[in-house]
């Protein structure tokens, strides 16, 4: 890969390390020593991914906001590196504009391999805040989804599941490939952690009459299918959402 990334971490010699695996890999490298003079080179340099230090919520919000009003830096990826002992408190930073965490001290081919993957994707902050499928809206800057305009409250993991099957509508997924895009890797989980989650989110949606959408293929993992093709965009969700004329003209099966 070719591309520019901005090493943003107070240690030098961590720097250093990610800076060698970067350029053996073929991209273009510049560091700062904090977020300040980072935030400074980044206006300057617009490089296509910042690796940036955790340092608290506060600071990091703010410097994502920055990152993203600015033209030069609205498109760039963001990945926030932190340590073991912090990346539970880290991982909060995806839903407020990162496009990954890494956890310090990390393997040389698991650095570029998840900065490919995030170069791959489109930017957090160049993704719409709604993310919508037929009457299935769901809220990323509220964390909330929405189903005929009732709010129905998600767990952070069926909420990053459901996103990422939304940004991704019709791809089949597998198991694996769904733990380590849609889960954060600090999280240890296996193939049934997924199983339970689809069931979860597909119980959510079953009473609006939409669990069909979340279709298992059967020898591969999971795809979020289009509401027109499934027939779903507005029937039988509008009888379960408790419209009475439309249970009425369906009968009394609700089918």
């Amino acid at each position: 890969m070719s591309h520019s990334v901005l090493l943003v971490h107070s240690d030098e010699r961590l720097r250093e390390v990610a800076r060698q695996s970067l350029e053996a890999a073929g991209c273009f490298v510049a560091e700062a020593a904090d977020l300040i003079a980072g935030s400074r080179l980044a206006r300057a340099a617009s490089p296509d991914l910042l690796l940036l230090q955790w340092t608290d919520h506060r600071l990091l919000r703010d410097a994502l906001d920055r990152l993203r009003d600015e033209p030069a830096t609205s498109q760039s990826r963001v990945v926030v590196w932190a340590g073991r002992a912090e990346i539970r408190d880290a991982i909060n930073a995806l839903d407020f504009g990162a496009d990954d965490c890494l956890a310090i001290p990390f393997e040389s081919a698991e650095l570029v391999a998840r900065i490919n993957a995030c170069l791959r994707r489109p930017a957090a902050g160049a993704r719409s805040d709604q993310l919508a499928a037929g009457p299935l809206v769901l809220d990323k800057a509220g964390h909330c989804l929405w189903l005929h305009n009732r709010p129905i409250e998600l767990a952070p993991a069926e909420f990053r599941l459901l996103a990422f099957f939304l940004e991704n509508a019709g791809r089949v997924f597998g198991r694996g490939e769904l733990l380590r895009r849609a889960w954060p890797r600090a999280i240890k989980a296996g193939d049934r952690t997924v199983d339970v989650h689809v069931r979860r989110l597909r119980e959510h949606l079953e009473p609006f009459g939409l669990q069909e959408l979340i279709q298992t293929v059967r020898g591969f993992g999971y795809r979020f299918g289009e509401p027109a093709r499934l027939g779903l965009a507005r029937s039988a969700s509008s009888r379960a959402a408790g419209d009475p004329d439309a249970r009425n003209r369906a009968g009394p099966t609700g089918s």
